[in-house]
């Protein structure tokens, strides 16, 4: 029997590019005074450094909990505006709840007021309920030459609660990154970070698409299915297997896809559910303020 599992996008991020620095700081104003106007809502602005320069990131929070962040910047000739919506489901009730109103809200202002916008972050998830971290394995099959990994089963530093799949050397290296993927505790990660309790088992299966990922390939439907079938979720019932599994894969020095084949991946694993996200991403697209109410 196939494991209960969804596809979620937990946290998504929006980049408005803009033709100079008064019109990057209007349409920002604007954006924070409808928020303001409309629904009341408290805006934190919260000063941090980047080098030499201070900057202020403007903050909207739900049980002391970011929801959503605004942040200003200059790169490539170009001023921009970064939106993030995170946490978009972290099973706390009322916090996904208002993450999605404000992702609503938001981006049909956006496309009622024709502000053009692009995707800059995506994090693409499938929850599976009611079975064991230990009974799961992630493995990436179609590695990259200029990305390390870690070896599957290698001792890790949250080893039960969270596996690597890439592994990187430094903080620069994982923000640089086109793509990182992980394997977590999802209930003991909401308990020990929020203190949300989960009435449900959850085990969590992300892959993260970064910025520099979106700003070399954009949103390619097809590119995005090829990027998210670099990876296997793979769920057993039996330790055994799983552990032969992980010896096999070992002895490769490279997997190719015959072996991938050969090795039966298919029958074990669970996939992401591409339909939802297209419709997902289709909406925001299309979403109106005639839509929100």
């Amino acid at each position: 029997m196939t494991p209960t599992h969804y596809t979620f996008i937990d946290t998504i991020g929006f980049r408005i590019n803009c033709s100079s620095d008064i019109q990057q700081r209007d349409t920002l104003h604007n954006i924070l005074t409808y928020l303001q106007e409309e629904f009341c809502t408290y805006i934190d602005a919260v000063p941090y450094s980047v080098g030499f320069d201070t900057r202020m990131e403007y903050k909207i929070y739900c049980n002391n909990t970011t929801v959503l962040s605004f942040t200003t910047g200059y790169s490539n000739n170009s001023y921009y505006i970064n939106i993030r919506f995170a946490g978009l489901k972290s099973y706390h009730v009322l916090i996904d709840n208002v993450s999605y109103f404000y992702l609503h809200y938001i981006v049909s202002y956006l496309n009622y007021y024709q502000i053009g916008f692009k995707l800059s972050e995506l994090d693409v998830a499938i929850d599976v309920h009611h079975f064991p971290f230990e009974n799961l394995l992630a493995i990436c099959t179609s590695k990259t030459s200029r990305t390390m990994y870690h070896k599957l089963g290698e001792a890790q530093p949250y080893d039960g609660e969270t596996t690597y799949i890439e592994k990187f050397t430094s903080a620069a290296t994982i923000d640089t990154a086109l793509k990182r993927a992980y394997l977590y505790d999802k209930t003991k990660k909401e308990v020990a970070t929020k203190g949300n309790n989960i009435d449900i088992p959850v085990v969590r299966f992300e892959v993260k698409l970064q910025s520099s990922y979106f700003n070399k390939y954009g949103f390619d439907l097809n590119k995005f299915n090829e990027t998210l079938n670099m990876y296997h979720l793979l769920y057993f019932y039996n330790m055994d297997e799983k552990y032969a599994l992980i010896d096999k894969f070992n002895s490769y020095s490279v997997v190719r896809k015959r072996e991938i084949n050969r090795m039966g991946l298919e029958q074990v694993r669970l996939h992401f559910d591409i339909n939802y996200i297209y419709s997902f991403i289709n909406t925001l697209l299309n979403i109106t303020p005639s839509d929100t109410f």
